[in-house]
């Protein structure tokens, strides 16, 4: 009896790696974008687009760091509702504030989450031990998510218009995201914004894969030739 529990917990284990590697490989790499080095970073490149109506680069920078506070923190989001223009006009609309309310709600449930599926795939390959299984499991799940990434890659290249449509009408509201040229969110957060920060998410979640494929490879080598030993 001992031994089909065995069997069964290894089962599920192994199933839970190949299920939440996408959500660890991918959300891993979305988890240290939202931070300021990479909104900095962005800012400091020279062909990162001007403000149409004159706002220095050095302001949006402030109000681009204070929109991510916004939707990590209710403080940053008190501050971000209360932000003002150089010109000392209100910088969000309501429209704006609902989008970032509906942003910071949607992290609020994606990051914990996150962190426990990391835990829980840690855990599930401690559970499945032998190298074979392991190898086996590291393979086959990096294997679907470089799927799942080429084809995201693909598409972002090809048509990143369509697929950011595509990716806010998923997540909210069709209507909710959608803002004028005029909109201070555009304007600090221009598309090219979003392009290179989903380019990075996606090479860098390519990379995860690659490593876990490699280790893989290599713990399936080893099982394989001590069986042959």
């Amino acid at each position: 009896m001992r031994g089909k529990k065995g069997h069964l917990v290894k089962g599920i284990a192994f199933l839970l790696v190949i299920v939440l590697s996408p959500v660890v490989f991918i959300g891993l790499p979305v988890r240290a974008a939202f931070s300021e080095w990479f909104v900095e970073w962005e800012y400091s490149k020279e062909d990162f687009p001007e403000d149409p109506y004159g706002m220095d680069r050095e302001y949006r920078l402030y109000l681009a760091k204070l929109g991510l506070r916004a939707v990590l923190s209710d403080e940053g989001m008190e501050e971000f509702k209360r932000a003002k223009l150089p010109d000392g006009r209100r910088a969000f609309n309501e429209r704006e504030i609902k989008h970032m309310e509906d942003v910071k709600r949607l992290l609020d449930v994606f990051f914990p989450a996150l962190y426990v599926s990391t835990a829980v795939f840690g855990g599930s390959l401690l559970i499945l031990r032998s190298t074979d299984l392991v190898g086996k499991a590291l393979l086959i799940s990096s294997v679907i998510t470089l799927f799942l990434l080429t084809s995201a890659l693909l598409l972002s290249v090809t048509n990143y218009d369509l697929a950011f449509e595509i990716f806010h009408n998923l997540l909210f509201d069709p209507y909710s995201w959608r803002f004028r040229y005029s909109d201070t969110l555009l304007r600090i957060y221009p598309m090219k914004f979003w392009y290179d920060g989903t380019i990075l998410v996606i090479l860098s979640s390519m990379a995860l894969c690659i490593i876990s494929m490699t280790a893989g490879v290599i713990l399936l080598y080893f099982s394989w030739t001590s069986r042959r030993g």
